[in-house]
């Protein structure tokens, strides 16, 4: 006699299903079989046990938990019991009323519920109700899993229109810089014609993922557009827009709290400094240009993932409207110091933020170098990091603030909490040694200040709170070393063969993150720590060619002996599209471009060296240009950004196919590039515009950077173009360093020689 039970279980790795079969109770409970199927997001179950013993809504007690035992679980997983059948002896019931019961696995007993007595049968037949609604809405969601695709997802041809409409925004885009308004609006007039025409087609929503960010591209370029014009779409023109008064209060309120002292990503907003440096994926303000500003595309997403602020609601319209305002008419800065903290920044002209309230005044005592404690040695790294948590940001607790030294002696909502020379009457002194029983001793918790600070802290108020850095202005942290800055530090310490070391458990940890459960292959080279899920003889294949490509860098740019780069450089490699986009997803928290396979990771500290390659395979299309090509390509661009320099994206991916092309002459996808080039300046206006990032698509800048590198080398030499390199790394602008290595040749003849080679007719 058996029972029937379906259950459907809820997880975090979604639902799951098991098939198991009893023999009779008297016997013993017998799994015949267990059967676990994947469906998209879960999985479905049926489970056998023994039929009922005493209560009929109750399994007997020894027959439930051996059921249950086999059922393998990682953690507590409510189920449903929706329905049974029994063995010949029952009728087919439950309950007399066919409702479904809700039951928890534990998944230490593995009991049906907590509770191992009548009690807790009762309990499960209170809960029937709140079941009953769970597996209707179960029922509902598993349902749209299993949707009709075709209703929801567009096809090849409609993929191509949409990537066809985004090349014609990013026209419109260049279109709108250069002040051809009246060009840009029918560009995206037809763009938006086009992607409305593929949502209807494809029966899609605006918000699904194929069409959502073109959407929000599209969206930021017609408001772009509208600025320019000075039309509705603009609150107010680009050139009364302040960003002491209008950006900087935004960025105070609303992205504070993660990008201060706390510098998420890498990158600070609490100074107009921080914010002109960018984090860790680049510059996140391109002035004049909104669609390519990093800062705007995060504010104005669609994905609530990608959106910034990050868990916290969205910037409104008006706010986006100003900061894109702003980038527009050239993300000018209106304040009186770059590394003043954005609360008290003031306008160049004596002028402070919209409804900024008047600033307390307070004297700053310069240090004369004869004190015993100096503020930014001895006390500014305590301040800023133990303390900085909870008094920096903008909303600090009590009113008392520690972003600079300044806003330290302006005190709390309790008045001055630093009195240069009156030991007992400062605040901050009181709350360290615990001399008001009345109020907590500082810092609060298990935080605890060293008997070092507690010492140089007494001292330093009674010599009178001097100052001994640069400006009370910047922010504290910036007195004291970064993570990153002891990061790089450490490493700067550490020998070639430990730093190998430190690359290979890096990339270990890195792979950890995005597939644990693979364990790679690796092969080590001289230069190389090819790793990844391809096979043995073909990570053999890779280690190959990049000695032999690394052997052709250091003749073009007259490497010395050694290792090319500070430990090894990672080429990781995966055997599936899956794999290298999900790790764009897990590390970069970016989604991944249908025709980007690969790319490359260098940091100023060396803590990141690698290139992340999907494997696609040796056969040569128009559209693929072979493993071999993809290697050297991102390679190439992995030893340019070993400088730390910020290189413009048309000369790290033009040297790379250059090179390329070196290897395979006659490879059909790099012949087909000076086609795509072509094409994409067509939108040109102005020939020196060539040369500026942001001016053509991640699509296209392989195809013009490779036929303008090609050119270069082909006229002044491959010697005058590594000079070229070598000045950009420098630091210098590309104007300066053209005129400086082609004179009497400037950027504008440059790029006029340029667009005539291509199409054979002087412009």
């Amino acid at each position: 006699m058996s029972a029937t039970f379906w259950v459907w279980g809820w997880c975090c790795a979604g639902v799951r299903e098991w098939s198991f079969e009893h023999s009779d109770a008297s016997t013993g409970p017998s799994i015949g079989s267990t059967t676990t199927r994947d469906l998209d997001g879960g999985i479905s179950a049926t489970v056998e046990i023994p039929r009922f013993a005493g209560d009929d809504r109750c399994v007997d007690e020894p027959a439930r938990t051996q059921v249950i035992q086999g059922l393998e679980l990682r953690r507590s997983l409510p189920v449903l019991l929706i329905s049974y059948t029994e063995g010949a002896d029952g009728g087919g019931e439950w309950a007399g009323d066919g409702l479904p019961r809700l039951a928890v696995v534990d998944r230490v007993s593995r009991h049906w519920w907590s509770q191992q007595d009548k009690e807790g049968c009762d309990a499960m037949q209170a809960k029937r109700m709140t079941g009953f609604l769970v597996c209707v809405l179960g029922a509902a969601w598993l349902s749209s899993l299993v949707a009709d695709p075709a209703l929801s997802a567009p096809t090849v041809k409609q993929r191509r229109e949409l990537s066809s409409a985004r090349r014609t925004i990013t026209r419109a885009s260049a279109l709108i810089r250069r002040k051809k308004l009246d060009e840009a609006g029918k560009l995206l007039g037809e763009a938006e014609s086009s992607i409305q025409s593929v949502i209807k087609a494809a029966k899609l929503k605006p918000t699904d993922r194929s069409v959502a960010g073109l959407l929000k591209f599209l969206e930021l370029q017609k408001r772009q557009l509208a600025i320019r014009r000075g039309g509705k779409g603009s609150p107010m023109p680009a050139t009364s827009i302040s960003f002491v008064s209008d950006v900087a209060p935004i960025l105070v309120s609303r992205c504070g709290t993660c990008h201060g002292t706390r510098a998420s990503g890498r990158l600070r907003l609490d100074t107009f400094a921080g914010l002109a440096r960018g984090g860790s994926s680049g510059p996140v303000v391109r002035a004049g240009n909104v669609g390519g500003s990093l800062l705007l595309q995060r504010i104005a997403a669609t994905n609530a993932n990608q959106r910034m602020p990050k868990g916290g609601a969205a910037l409104t319209g008006e706010q986006i409207a100003k900061i894109s305002a702003w980038v527009s008419g050239g993300a000018k800065f209106d304040g009186d110091g770059m590394n003043t903290q954005l609360k008290n920044l003031k306008s160049s002209d004596g002028g402070t933020p919209k409804g900024t309230p008047k600033p307390v005044t307070v004297k700053v005592v310069r240090a004369t170098g004869n004190e015993k404690v100096s503020f930014v040695k001895d006390l500014a790294p305590t301040l800023a990091t133990l303390c900085g948590s909870c008094h920096g940001g903008g909303n600090p607790r009590g009113g008392f603030s520690l972003q600079s030294f300044e806003t330290m002696l302006k005190g709390s909502d309790n008045g001055r909490v630093v009195l240069p020379g009156n030991l007992e009457g400062s605040i901050i002194w009181r709350r360290v040694a615990a001399l008001d029983k009345d109020n907590q001793k500082m810092p609060p918790g298990n935080r605890r200040i060293t008997r070092g600070f507690y010492n140089s802290l007494r001292t330093w108020i009674e010599e009178g709170a001097k100052f001994d850095g640069e400006s009370a202005t910047v922010a504290m942290r910036s007195l004291v070393p970064t993570d990153e800055d002891m990061k790089a530090a450490m490493l700067a310490k550490l020998s070639p063969a430990e730093f190998n070391d430190f690359r290979e458990k890096r990339i270990d940890e890195l792979w950890d993150r995005v597939s644990k459960d693979d364990r790679p292959r690796f092969v080590k080279t001289d230069d190389f720590f090819v790793y990844g899920d391809v096979s043995a003889i073909r990570l053999q294949q890779l280690a190959e060619w990049a000695d032999d490509h690394g052997k052709q860098l250091r003749t073009m740019f007259g490497e010395k002996s050694g290792q090319l780069f500070k430990g090894r450089l990672a080429v990781v490699v995966f055997k599936e599209r899956f794999g290298y986009t999900e790790w764009n997803q897990v590390i970069h928290n970016r989604q991944t471009p249908r025709a980007m396979t690969g790319h490359a990771v260098v940091s100023p500290s060396f803590e990141d060296a690698y290139i992340v390659l999907q494997d696609v395979g040796d056969v040569v299309t128009v559209d693929v240009a072979g493993m071999k090509i993809q290697l050297i390509d991102h390679m190439t661009g992995a030893f340019l950004k070993r400088s730390g320099s910020r290189l413009p994206q048309w000369l790290i991916r033009g040297v790379g196919l250059a090179l390329a092309a070196k290897s395979d002459a006659k490879n059909e996808h790099i012949a087909g590039l000076k086609a795509t080039a072509v094409d994409a300046l067509q939108g040109l206006s102005k020939p020196e515009d060539l040369f500026a990032d942001g001016t053509f698509s991640p699509e296209q800048v392989g195809a013009v950077g490779y036929t303008l590198v090609s050119f270069m080398i082909k006229q002044g030499g491959g010697g005058r173009f590594v000079r070229l390199v070598r000045t950009l790394q420098n630091g210098t602008g590309v104007a300066a360093s053209v005129k400086a290595i082609y004179a009497p040749t400037d950027l504008k003849r440059l790029a006029v020689a340029y667009l005539q080679s291509l199409s054979g007719k002087k412009r």
